[in-house]
């Protein structure tokens, strides 16, 4: 006989009062699926994920309301911390897997070169980044842990720029053809740079209502990017829209740019809000490394 919601959430009591939380909660997630509230708790455990006991109360409220199951009140934090740690690993797995086919797409054969690969998707790669190229690297049968890594991407890095100052003499475009162009064609600028840096851009259509010109990825990130091509100081209003569309879009971060620079204000609520500031003087710099 096939167990039904009740009896399983039951069984599951049952286990959790005998200190086997393990089999506990693998009787109330048969429980959840069967009654069709799982999606529901791993929503709960998305938008509370900093702090899985807000609204706590009303999660097992709502599931005993609607689906009738009623959990021991002490299992109720295990249960969502496994569920958060679950959603985390699957995340976990599906950022390495999209970074291993990033790097990977250009077909490396040495440590030299999937670094060489690295360091043009990430321009200063942080301590996760550099764990996932090792990650790689000893998958691929080379004995290289996060500190080699590190040595290695400082050397190709030093490397790197030694080449890229040499192309830069023979260079003849110069960072103030930005001035002249539309905002079209500085948008279309920001794109090519944008790529060279490792994102994936997306541009959202001009009368679009959240705030947002770029929409940014690359593995395990995503960037609400706004654009301003100004003669004058850009103010509040667009960092009110970046910051807008990061909430809006569950971003990690927002960043607004342009060839210009920022009012006072607009820096100060930039701090308070998280929200990057890209200028002249910023673009400049990456363009003249990457351009």
């Amino acid at each position: 006989m096939k167990k039904t919601v009740e009896s399983w959430v039951q069984q599951g009591n049952t286990y959790f009062l005998a200190g086997k939380h393990d089999d506990a909660l693998q009787c109330y997630y048969k429980a959840l699926k069967k009654s069709g509230a799982l999606q529901s708790v791993v929503k709960y455990v998305q938008k509370n994920k900093n702090d899985l006991s807000e609204d706590q109360g009303m999660l097992q409220e709502y599931l005993n309301t609607k689906y009738h199951i009623r959990l021991i009140h002490a299992a109720v934090p295990i249960l969502l911390i496994s569920i958060k740690n679950q959603i985390e690993e699957i995340e976990t797995i599906k950022t390495y897997q999209q970074f291993k086919k990033l790097i990977l797409s250009k077909h490396p054969t040495t440590p030299e070169q999937y670094v060489d690969v690295f360091l043009d998707h990430y321009e200063k790669p942080l301590f996760p980044e550099m764990e996932l190229l090792s990650t790689l690297l000893l998958e691929q049968g080379f004995t290289y842990y996060i500190c080699d890594v590190d040595r290695l991407c400082h050397d190709q890095s030093k490397a790197r720029d030694l080449k890229r100052f040499e192309q830069s003499l023979q260079k003849s475009t110069t960072f103030s053809d930005i001035d002249t162009m539309t905002g079209y064609e500085f948008e279309d600028f920001l794109v090519t740079l944008l790529t060279k840096l490792g994102y994936r851009v997306e541009k959202k259509k001009k009368s679009h209502e959240q705030g947002l010109d770029f929409l940014l990825e690359r593995p395990g990130e995503k960037i609400a990017c706004q654009v301003k091509r100004y003669t004058k100081p850009v103010g509040n209003r667009a960092v009110q829209q970046a910051h807008a569309a990061c909430v809006y879009y569950h971003c990690q971060r927002a960043i607004v740019m342009t060839n210009s620079t920022f009012t006072t204000p607009a820096k100060q609520l930039a701090e308070r809000c998280n929200v990057e500031l890209w200028d002249r003087t910023v673009l400049k710099e990456k363009f003249k490394t990457l351009m």
